[in-house]
């Protein structure tokens, strides 16, 4: 077993880099009002850009996936911490739009960092106490985003350019690239699996081109990818446009927002480290537990954002807001958990890859769409119809995996059984 401290060192490091990609990434939304007005852009101009970046990363998750089934997870995360901090900065030194486009597409190369965090966190933390190591890393990205808004809304108030905020995250991406190289250490693949532990002395389980069939054999695994592809829609429409949404249709000053923010993201990162223990205390009771806590979560998402949006009174707005906030990322630790508890350990970059992959193939409209129907009716109808259609979907896809989840889980033990009684028969040999 993994010591202790060694585990959380891990785990606090790579949290630590997801946060500022996540701050990175949704500073836009938090700057949208001022690239709109330097820019001289509209939402569908700024919808596209969201859009434009969410497709390179899209095509580019399957490629970092299988490179961090194969290679080494540790050096891999580093540079891409380093190209992430570099074209940060330079979308800082951008002077017109076109310039901000193409530097910002460049930016998105680094986005596909999860694979390599996901996987590498499972070999450092065994399947019982899973979950709650994928809630503390999806934590990551709540927390994030708060930096995200309170570094551009300090830096604007300050009457400084919306640049500096860039400068700021691009440099702390480039300091986690050298911490990530320095001190985590690359360990064999499903070091933390029960069936291996302790029996692996190499990295022996590497992932092969043809091996990758497996993963679209895996009932399970295409379920989670269906729900990936629905489920990250209302994400990606409530991170880029709920500011603009308070801001322009509510009125609401840029303080008020930053406390609103700062309130419903505390309790995003609550809910997304108690369900990370929810969901490990229920995959103890059962193998359905995981899909389970998914199936209720999303659907009471789904009821939740629409009373938060349609709430005429500004209190009504702020507590249902809160309490959506609590609930909504509640399915992701379990969705990470439950793609490692089917997936064989040299499969799951690939594996969280093609998570993302769906993820963003269906999101990446998101942006866009979002702006085109705010344009044309509002953003109150925009978020809140793209959200709940999506969640209520989601929640039928979980309601299949309480059936079929049991079923792999079990078969991915029988694989794993049987390499651990082969390295027991070839240890006695040598």
């Amino acid at each position: 077993m993994r010591s202790h401290n060694i585990k959380w060192t891990v785990l606090i490091i790579l949290s630590s880099f997801l946060v500022i990609q996540a701050a990175d990434t949704y500073i836009l939304s938090a700057v949208s009002p001022q690239l709109i007005t330097e820019f001289h852009i509209s939402y569908e101009t700024l919808g596209l850009l969201f859009t434009s970046t969410l497709i390179v990363a899209t095509v580019l998750y399957p490629v970092w996936g299988y490179l961090y089934d194969k290679y080494s997870r540790k050096t891999l995360t580093s540079i891409i911490a380093l190209l992430l901090g570099s074209t940060t900065w330079l979308n800082a030194l951008t002077e017109v739009f076109s310039q901000f486009f193409i530097t910002r597409l460049l930016t998105a190369i680094g986005y596909p960092t999860p694979s390599g965090a996901y996987t590498l966190t499972s070999d450092y933390f065994e399947p019982k106490s899973r979950g709650k190591a994928m809630g503390f890393i999806n934590a990551a990205t709540p927390i994030g985003y708060l930096l995200g808004i309170i570094i551009p809304l300090i830096i604007i108030g300050a009457g400084l350019s919306w640049r500096y905020s860039f400068f700021i995250t691009g440099g702390l991406s480039l300091i986690i690239g050298v911490l990530v190289y320095i001190f985590i250490k690359e360990i064999p693949r499903g070091s933390s699996e029960p069936e291996l532990e302790g029996k692996l002395t190499s990295d022996i389980y590497k992932v092969k081109l043809s091996d990758l069939k497996k993963i679209l054999k895996n009932k399970s695994l295409l379920f989670l990818f269906l729900q990936g592809f629905f489920g990250v829609f209302p994400w990606t429409v409530i991170s880029y446009w709920i500011i603009t949404y308070m801001s322009i249709e509510r009125n609401l000053p840029d303080y008020t927002i930053m406390i609103i923010m700062l309130m419903w993201i505390i309790l995003m990162v609550a809910g997304n480290i108690i369900s990370g223990y929810l969901s490990d205390f229920l995959f103890k009771k059962t193998l359905r537990g995981r899909a389970l806590l998914g199936a209720v979560v999303v659907f009471l998402s789904a009821i939740l954002i629409y009373f938060t949006m349609y709430s005429s009174s500004f209190i009504g707005f702020i507590t249902f807001g809160g309490l959506t906030a609590f609930v909504i990322p509640m399915a992701g630790p379990s969705v990470n958990a439950a793609v490692m508890d089917i997936t064989e350990p040299e499969l799951r970059g690939s594996a969280t890859a093609y998570l993302n992959l769906f993820g963003n193939l269906g999101s990446s409209v998101a942006p866009l769409l979002g702006g085109i129907l705010g344009e044309a009716i509002s953003l109150q109808y925009s978020i809140t119809w793209i959200s709940v259609l999506a969640w209520i979907i989601c929640g039928l896809l979980f309601t299949v995996l309480i059936f079929t989840m049991p079923r792999d889980i079990k078969n991915l033990k029988e694989i794993l059984k049987s390499r651990g009684e082969e390295l027991n028969r070839l240890a006695r040999k040598g």
